[in-house]
């Protein structure tokens, strides 16, 4: 299939590792990137998995790691769709020569190693420039290539707590909670999809490249700038209230019918309010001066959550939905893993792409979430297993010959099988 996508024409090098850097490589992929994952023999992209893993783990295909489990984890699988594949060990000198020829034939180098790990090796901004001198270089360490924390290592699990996020997460007179996801590291991959974006078009229109410093820390606290604001105008923190709002009531999750089920309800003014009374058909709720207005639904939602929940209990979590939607009523299902791939929304906007990799067979994976008329999202082809397409990029992106890239193969500087168990 012919690539009219419009980034087709800019090459990515992939350093990244996990799911910060990936998310941002995989944005550019989708819009038509030709991007190049690079990984070490030794210290592979953790979303790989280990190298003998404990079977049982959901991550693999029916829960079997198989014979090379590091091809086979749906997270990486999941975020690398679309990307060449090549390994090559940056600690030897052939590997080094070899790493400074795709540095001369990319636009962007990505990174998102614990801070300073590049420039140890030989590599930083200013090296990387003196290869090509309107490279575009983007580090996204945890804290940034600056401050006294630059230094500390973190991962995404962390990085709802350290930005406040987790601390106004939660119920009532409980603690801190972490979300289902570690919201950080998309967030930053997405901002520096953004930045990236950016930086090449002040190059076309300059023709200099940059140092792009991207701190996934400063990604999510970005997101909770509201809260920071209210705090210096009203010195008053942030409640941990779980799924209520501030402002608005009712605002939560209802069970339905079966197992696990749960419906969400969201009203954000007088006329949702009459809808939802109309359709549950409640007296009480017409007559109760608790509810009368938003005020005093806000001083009695324990109350006011108890009959809705009484309600929604005995009812089927579409059925109520439905309902809901067509009076003009804000609800939702709580849908899970299932009932994202059968849902006949998702289905029709082609929201999950069935990709077959070679050694998974075909799944569905989460696919584009933007529509462009002229230059749709495609993918490609599967994520790479691990070096798979080293022959293709060395021969074909660098001109390495065929003898040369066997010396490399035999010198342990390229390869598909991993050489260490140790991953980041």
């Amino acid at each position: 299939m012919e690539n009219t996508q419009p980034l087709k024409n800019y090459r990515i090098l992939d350093l990244s590792r996990i799911w910060a850097g990936p998310y941002c490589t995989k944005l550019m992929a989708d819009m038509g990137a030709q991007v190049i994952k690079m990984e070490s023999l030794r210290v592979y992209d953790s979303h790989r998995g280990p190298v003998t893993p404990a079977p049982g783990i959901a991550a693999y295909p029916d829960a079997e790691p198989g014979d090379e489990p590091w091809n086979r984890n749906g997270w990486f699988n999941c975020l690398h769709m679309s990307k060449y594949g090549i390994s090559l060990e940056l600690t030897e000198e052939p590997g080094r020569n070899v790493f400074e020829e795709l540095v001369s034939i990319s636009d962007v180098v990505v990174e998102n190693f614990r801070q300073g790990s590049l420039e140890r090796l030989g590599y930083d901004y200013e090296k990387l420039k003196s290869i090509r001198p309107d490279i575009i270089y983007v580090s996204m360490p945890a804290f940034g290539n600056s401050g006294p924390w630059k230094g500390y290592v973190a991962y995404g699990i962390g990085q709802e707590q350290l930005c406040g996020m987790a601390h106004m997460t939660g119920y009532e007179n409980d603690g801190p909670m972490k979300s289902g996801i570690n919201h950080g590291d998309p967030i930053t991959g997405s901002h520096a999809a953004g930045l990236v974006l950016a930086a090449l078009r002040y190059r076309r229109k300059t023709g200099k490249g940059m140092f792009v410093d991207v701190s996934q820390q400063e990604s999510a606290v970005s997101l909770i700038g509201g809260e920071v604001i209210s705090y210096q105008i009203s010195g008053a923190e942030p409640e941990r209230i779980g799924n209520h709002s501030p402002y608005f009531a009712p605002h939560n999750i209802y069970p339905c019918s079966g197992d696990d089920r749960w419906v969400t309800i969201a009203v954000t003014n007088e006329s949702e309010w009459q809808n939802l009374v109309n359709v549950i058909g409640d007296p009480t709720l017409h007559s109760n001066d608790a509810f009368a207005n938003n005020d005093q639904r806000m001083q009695h939602q324990t109350e006011l959550d108890t009959l809705i929940s009484n309600w929604t209990i005995s009812q089927e979590m579409y059925d109520i939905v439905h309902r809901l939607q067509e009076a003009g009523v804000p609800s939702g299902p709580v849908l899970r893993g299932p009932d994202l791939l059968e849902d006949p929304h998702f289905s029709e906007r082609n929201t999950f792409n069935n990709v077959n990799h070679p050694q998974v067979g075909p799944k569905w994976y989460p696919g584009f979430a933007w529509k462009m008329s002229l230059t749709p999202g495609q993918v490609h082809w599967p994520a790479p297993t691990l070096g798979q397409h080293n022959h293709t990029v060395y021969n074909e992106f660098l001109g390495l010959t065929d003898s040369e890239i066997t010396k490399l193969e035999e010198t342990g500087v390229i390869g598909t099988k991993p050489t260490g168990s140790r991953i980041i």
